[in-house]
This record gives structure tokens, sequence and C-alpha cells, in this order.
């Protein structure tokens, strides 16, 4: 399975579709989990991501086995769980105690890998390029945190610094503040995903929409 997390605004969800389109019988897609509208705690929350994560990495070698054709690809993961409550605790918003649970969760959950078969893209951009990028969306008061620029540095520092957290290995950052950075992405898929995309140009050029 493909994952690409990172900053907001990064451009994941344009780099998933430009995928799709390269590869239109021979990807699928997870979008974007979704919290539940009434969870009872922050840490029945982040079980809820975290569960669903494990179970898209648990699909992905299921499909790897029945249609070895296909190939899975995830819009986020864990990461992105443990970067947003990293950034809420840095910034006071939460207790630090709801990241360090997170954390343990992955760490329960088998999350942190190593995992073969998974391709890890964590996707950075500096905030205020993030924020530049989704300027559609700031008078949209669901996503005010996303425009916030101290969350979003403190979300940053944390996918700077995702080695004190998660081992090393088992991800690569590619720094695509500057939109030219995106044909690198190639080189970080695995050589059979490249072979079959037609044409090279496919996942390269593009500003990305997206609002988280």
């Amino acid at each position: 399975m493909i994952v690409l997390d990172g900053m907001p605004g990064a451009g994941k969800t344009t780099l998933l579709h430009q995928l799709q389109t390269a590869l239109p019988h021979h990807l699928l897609v997870f979008p974007e989990a979704q919290p539940p509208e009434n969870s009872s705690s922050d840490t029945a929350t982040a079980r809820f991501l975290l569960d669903e994560a494990r179970d898209r990495i648990s699909t992905a070698r299921h499909l790897s086995r029945t249609h070895p054709g296909v190939i899975v690809a995830s819009d986020r993961c864990h990461i992105g769980v443990l970067a947003y409550r990293y950034a809420l605790a840095a910034t006071g918003r939460a207790p630090h105690r709801d990241f360090e649970q997170a954390l343990a969760l992955c760490h329960d959950l088998n999350l942190v890998g190593p995992h073969p078969d998974l391709t890890t893209l964590v996707l950075l951009t500096d905030p205020g390029t993030s924020i530049s990028r989704r300027s559609a969306y700031a008078h949209d008061e669901r996503y005010i945190l996303w425009f916030d620029l101290g969350f979003l540095t403190a979300y940053r520092h944390f996918l700077d610094n995702l080695p004190v957290w998660i081992p090393a290995g088992t991800f690569t950052t590619l720094d695509v503040t500057d939109a030219s950075g995106w044909p690198t992405l190639l080189d970080a898929l695995p050589p059979h995903l490249v072979r079959q995309l037609s044409p090279r140009e496919a996942l390269t050029g593009g500003r990305s929409t997206e609002a988280v």
C-alpha cells in the first residue's frame, strides 16, 4: 500500500487523484478517514482512526494476494493522527497525555512498522505555503484550526522530527513547498508502480486545493 501523509495543502489529495487518472483500472484509493461525530473522548476518537489505519493495511495485504494487479493507496494514516494531537498539545489546546496515548496505541496496533509492503510518503511544505494554497477555504469555520499559524508550525515541527517517535526507515519525507518537487515522488514509489505509470508526467505539476 502507498500512503500519502504530511502537511495540509502539500498536495496529497491532488497526487492521489493523478494516480487514479494514470491507473484507472489498477488503483484503489482510501479517502481520508473521518472521526466519528459523537465520540465520547479524544482517546476514543484516536482509537477509531488508528483502528481504521490498521484495517487499511490488512485490506491492502489481502488484496495483494487475491488481486495482485491492484495497487492500494491511502490519504493519510497514523502519522496524521499523531501530528494533529502533537500540535494540539504543543499549542495548549489539549493535554500532552492525549498525544502520548495515541502514540501508545500506534505501538499496540503495530502501526509503526516496519511493514515491507507499505510505502509511506510524508509531504512537507512550510506553514505559510500551506495557508496560501488553501486560501479558498480560509473562511470556512470547519477548517479554522488548519489556518492557525501556530498550530501549523507545531504540526510541521512534529513531521520534521518524526524519527523521535517513529522508526526512520518506515517512511520517506519529501519537501514539496515548491511543486516542482513532486516528480521526486517517482523515485520514492515502488518500482512496479512506476513501470505502470504512463505517461511519466502523470504525477507532476499542478497545485493542490485540498483543505486539510
